[in-house]
């Protein structure tokens, strides 16, 4: 009697399991339907893209179940996927994890983030950005996308950049947050990048320019524009470089 209950009872616990495999496979198959929303021609009506928030308030997920369907969703379809739409919605499914996920999640992210061969590298980045908003950590984080050019390519670690600034710039972006703590630890960040970026040193300057009012006219940015000044420089490259100098000099 006591084995026929062990079994009953073991039964019973498979038929919970798939039953939730199920639901959850029917939840996957509707998140990846909202990752293929297409924007109508039509201008004049205006469309709100559908949220995968629907899908947590549909089913009653927990904040835990829900980041869960969305790392599922994000490994449903893997590196050499070559299908335009179940590469978007990989991508998506990414994108979302930085929207709805929490600093738990970086390890996972960092995975895909920091593989240069896969499609969604730069969707795992910037989620791990967005989740990163808010966090001392997001400076040490940037420092190692933008000097890591072994990783990241050029256009990915200056994208990198440019949200920091945004998230800097009220008024101007959409990206931007309100977090004067966050701004000086950013400001700061771009008042050492002017000194040592190689790369892109008039970006860096007029970055640090922008987010420090007192550098501009500095002895520091004096020095520092000297120091990285190309060799050689010739044409527009060197007048806008010059024009910078000129700029940097004001004040003397």
């Amino acid at each position: 009697m006591k084995r026929t209950t062990m079994i009953f009872a073991g039964l019973a616990a498979m038929s919970v399991m798939c039953a939730l495999c199920a639901d959850q496979a029917t939840r996957l198959t509707e998140l990846e339907n909202y990752t293929w929303f297409y924007p109508s021609d039509d201008l004049t009506e205006p469309e709100v893209p559908p949220s995968p928030l629907e899908i947590k308030s549909k089913y009653n997920l927990t904040d835990s179940e829900f980041v869960s369907d969305l790392i599922a969703l994000s490994q449903k379809y893997g590196v050499a996927e070559t299908n335009q739409d179940k590469r978007v919605c990989r991508e998506t499914a990414f994108s979302w994890i930085g929207q709805f996920g929490d600093t738990n999640n970086l390890a996972y992210l960092s995975t895909v983030m920091t593989n240069s061969s896969d499609y969604a590298q730069e969707y795992a980045l910037f989620a791990s950005f967005c989740l990163l908003e808010h966090s001392p950590e997001l400076i040490p984080f940037a420092r190692n996308v933008i000097t890591n050019a072994n990783v990241f390519p050029v256009g990915m670690r200056w994208r990198v950049n440019v949200s920091l600034l945004h998230l800097c710039e009220e008024g101007k972006s959409d990206d931007y947050i309100n977090d004067p703590a966050q701004h000086a630890r950013i400001a700061a960040f771009f008042i050492e990048r002017a000194a040592v970026d190689v790369e892109r040193p008039l970006c860096a300057d007029d970055f640090a320019c922008r987010l420090n009012p007192s550098y501009r006219h500095s002895q520091q940015r004096r020095d520092n524009l000297a120091a990285l000044r190309p060799a050689n420089l010739t044409g527009k490259p060197a007048e806008l470089y010059d024009a910078a100098q000129a700029d940097a000099a004001q004040g003397q």
